[in-house]
């Protein structure tokens, strides 16, 4: 998609951008009237310059550049002459809209005391959100991380999705399902009502036999309904809906799974439990409650499985790249496992044990199927190709471990306690680096279309043997869950942009943003981070290191304080707003323990298992000392906590 100025003249002072898809506009103005304009990036720079010496700027004038296509820039000139201590302030403004939206902007924003306040009200805008969860750890990379940069990229992922990228522009359009779906799933403490809107657009985009549509346009199926009027939305007619529908050779096996957990975390966080039973379209017509699109989902992935009984990986598992087609992905059926116990933990909350009987004896087939086909006697398969053939074995001499089964594997709560060890040792074995962990090694360089096009991407690029950002945390979490604090600070340190800042002409990155992925080994650029910003790994980070490190967790009954940190670490404390309540916890480690709570208090009581929900606008004071685990305070969930 791209800009271009849609009119030379600027007497006005407007310059309105065209963008050619759906005739959608941008607009540049200003507090002034310019004296020129310039809309293409190479003619402001100018001929084999940069930034550090625009020609624009040398010759104090502007070219009036624009055209469709190219590499865009807003730029407003003006002269001005100041006498000596004589101050200007000019206002310059950027917006999506046509020119009358340019024109209302321009009016408000002219004068300095509504840019003041504007500012103002952005600063607080911010300072709410990022209230919500603050932290004082012994690490000052990751104190800043997550109080700061961490839920910033991940607002900005729930806002806009994909859909505003450097990277992405052009290539395209509407919401990624398995993408959206996680950024809902990471920040509902922050933004609820933005993360219940993304889930209810992506029920919509899921067809009546439980796959979702990979990417699609939520503007298809019509307005939302408003909260709290739980009744069906407003949704095109059932013959158009079905001519937009794209059949089963089009889904991805992952999509639907990750809106499992996504609305459990929304209602742990909320206590809206009564979202279970708001009633949603589907894609291909007819509609049906949340809790009833989550069984779809469940049932959809335990009819497709292939000849061992692991779910195929259809179009694509997580790993685009990894085009299984009528394989089966071990990823998926771990994944399944974990949707499974989400869910279970859902229907008990709201009482219904039919359900959750059923599901959990689902759960505990497909765990065990697991771990019946996919040990592969010191770490887990990656899948089962169509013809056959395992991936991800001790007999492969490419692609031999990988990261995202391993991981999903203890994760899921599937493999049991010393498969779960020995598979995270295999990965630290094989695939950690000083930059974090490769998403498989050794990298393919022998293409094998059985296995899909991950092995025709360059090694260490990518898919094939780079540092992949998103699953990253995934190990993070595993570790945790295995009592490895100190294995788990060491996973997050190495992917840590903030602990990279020393290293920025290797990583040639943000110090701030995590990546989509940063170069392999397997690459001469080893260490390059690239595609920053609108990716997935801000959220996965921010929730695996929250939860599952500092291990604050919300489940729908109550606060869980189950931590894992390194073992020389003295404590840390936790500042976390929960339904309307706020907790101050601190935890102590007297005992210098990596897991493992040994005494609880909430203002001084001692408390037994989860801190119940405390009065809206309460403050709350948490202490938590480690050690030996007391016999009393079992977990409550056992999908997402085990």
């Amino acid at each position: 998609m791209s800009l271009y100025c849609a009119g030379s003249s600027y007497a006005d002072g407007i310059i309105d951008y065209e963008l050619f898809y759906e005739q959608a506009h941008q607009y540049m103005t200003a507090s002034f009237v310019p004296d020129g304009f310039d809309c293409l990036r190479d003619s402001f720079l100018g001929p084999y310059r940069t930034e550090d010496n625009p020609l624009a700027v040398e010759q104090g004038r502007c070219f009036g550049s624009q055209e469709k296509g190219g590499n865009h820039c807003a730029v407003l000139s003006r002269a001005i002459t100041l006498a000596p201590g004589e101050s200007a302030r000019l206002v310059w403004m950027l917006g999506e809209g046509g020119r009358q939206e340019a024109e209302r902007i321009r009016q408000t924003y002219s004068d300095p005391a509504a840019v003041d306040a504007a500012k103002a009200d952005l600063a607080a805008y911010w300072e709410d959100k990022l209230s919500r969860l603050q932290v004082q750890t012994p690490d000052a990379d990751m104190n800043t991380m997550l109080n700061t940069w961490n839920l910033y990229q991940s607002e900005v992922n729930i806002l806009f999705s994909r859909f505003a990228s450097f990277i992405e522009v052009g290539g395209r359009t509407g919401l990624g399902y398995r993408d959206t779906a996680q950024d809902a799933m990471t920040i509902p403490h922050a933004d609820p009502e933005h993360c219940r809107g993304r889930i209810l657009q992506l029920m919509q985009g899921l067809t009546s036999t439980g796959y979702g549509l990979h990417l699609f346009d939520p503007a298809w199926f019509g307005p939302q309904p408003e909260k709290p009027a739980y009744k069906s939305p407003t949704v095109i007619p059932t013959p158009e809906r079905a001519s937009i529908v794209h059949g089963l050779e089009d889904a991805c096996a992952d999509d639907a799974l990750w809106l499992v957990a996504a609305v459990a975390e929304y209602v742990r966080e909320t206590g809206d439990l009564a979202f279970f039973d708001q009633v949603v379209g589907y894609a291909d017509g007819g509609e049906g409650t949340v809790y009833e699109h989550l069984t779809r989902i469940l049932d959809f992935s335990a009819e497709q499985v292939g000849a061992h009984g692991i779910c195929k990986g259809l179009r694509a598992d997580w790993n685009d790249c990894l085009n299984l087609g009528g394989g089966e992905s071990a990823m998926v059926s771990f994944l399944h496992v974990w949707a499974l116990g989400q869910f279970v933990d859902a229907a008990r909350a709201l009482g219904r044990t039919k359900d959750a009987g059923h599901y959990e004896a689902m759960r505990r087939a497909v765990a065990d199927t697991c771990e019946r086909e996919l040990w592969d006697g010191s770490w887990y398969l990656r899948g089962i190709t169509a013809d056959g053939r395992k991936i991800g074995c001790q007999a492969d001499t490419e692609g031999r471990v990988h990261l995202e089964s391993n991981a999903w594997a203890v994760l899921s709560g599937a493999a049991a306690p010393e498969r779960g060890r020995q598979a995270m040792d295999a990965v630290d074995r094989y695939l950690y680096t000083e930059y974090g962990l490769r998403l498989n090694a050794p990298s393919y360089t022998k293409p094998d279309d059985a296995i899909g096009f991950v092995t025709r991407v360059y090694p260490g690029v990518k898919e094939n043997g780079s540092i992949f950002s998103h699953p990253n945390p995934w190990a993070w979490c595993a570790e945790a869950m295995l009592g490895r604090g100190s294995r788990a600070m060491k996973f997050y340190r190495a992917l840590c942009p903030a602990a990279q800042n020393d290293k920025i002409e290797v990583r040639q990155s943000e110090p701030y943003s995590y990546c989509q992925f940063i170069m392999g080994p397997d690459h001469t650029a080893f260490g390059r981070a690239r595609h920053p910003f609108m990716t997935g790994s801000g959220g996965w980070s921010y929730f695996a290191a929250t939860r599952y490190l500092l291990g604050v967790r919300p489940q729908f009954g109550g606060l869980l304080i189950d931590p894992c940190i390194p073992a020389d670490w003295p404590g840390f404390t936790v500042t976390r707003v929960w339904r309307g309540a706020v907790y101050k916890i601190e935890v102590q480690n007297p005992h210098r323990v990596e897991k493992g709570v040994a005494s609880v208090r909430c203002n001084d009581q001692p408390v037994e298992g989860l801190i119940p929900p405390q009065p809206a606008g309460s403050i709350n004071e948490v202490v938590a000392v480690l050690g030996a685990p007391a016999a009393a305070g079992e977990k409550e969930e056992r999908g997402t906590m085990a």
